[in-house]
């Protein structure tokens, strides 16, 4: 039996069909095994959650077992955002291939603090959105609203706008000494007003109950959230 964390605790049944359904359930750890991706892929189901998101080397078993409406999403290079993009376009390939729906990559934000390196980060951003929109695949690029500035969030934001990106995601959830739920907020609200109609933005990082979610519903097209089950 499926109980509803706090997270649902104070919601109708309409708002809890309008909630889940901006769910991406994410599940990620150094215990996971396919008996676990099993247990993810039904509570999914059970919760009518949009998607699952998992590192690409359990895409294949989560394939097999998802027989409804839930997406796969694939989070590469996940949480730095340091490797190659080289290193990165392999890892999409092979999830690609594997099943997945969506892809979320943290691309190596940390380019934007340095002018001089900022050409590489747009070249990233222009090399994985061009592939993945090639094969089919909605593409979120993640960074790390809490360690950038607001200067720093808009131009990643207008790279993003150039090369057609269809996410922002604000965060990993593993940032040390992450901004406060409120700030992530308000950067948020920022980032919407920069970015345009077609870009979504995927709020991660923080949920905890069902306030905040009808705080970011406004602003935000997913939620990223790990749902414990009691």
């Amino acid at each position: 039996m499926i109980v509803y964390t706090k997270i649902y605790e104070y919601l109708d049944n309409k708002e809890k069909s309008e909630y889940s359904k901006i769910i991406d359930y994410t599940k990620i750890s150094d215990n996971l095994n396919n008996d676990k991706i099993k247990e993810i892929c039904k509570e999914a189901e059970d919760n009518n959650f949009y998607s699952i998101c998992i590192l690409p080397e359990y895409i294949v078993t989560a394939h097999s077992l998802l027989r409804g409406d839930v997406k796969i999403c694939s989070l590469v290079d996940f949480p730095k955002g340091e490797s190659s993009t080289k290193e990165k376009l392999s890892d999409i390939d092979h999830s690609i291939v594997n099943g997945a729906d969506e892809i979320d990559v943290v691309v190596n934000y940390q380019l934007v603090k340095d002018t001089d390196e900022q050409d590489k980060l747009e070249k990233e951003i222009a090399d994985l959105s061009e592939y993945c929109h090639k094969e089919g695949v909605i593409i979120k690029i993640i960074i790390e609203v809490g360690a950038l500035t607001y200067q720093e969030i808009e131009t990643i934001c207008r790279m993003c706008i150039d090369s057609n990106i269809d996410f922002v995601m604000t965060s990993t959830g593993k940032l040390p000494n992450d901004d406060s739920f409120e700030k992530k907020v308000d950067k948020v609200k920022y980032m919407r007003k920069i970015l345009p109609d077609g870009i979504g933005i995927k709020f991660s990082g923080g949920v905890r109950d069902s306030n905040q979610i009808k705080e970011l519903k406004p602003f935000v097209d997913r939620i990223g959230t790990s749902i414990i089950i009691n």
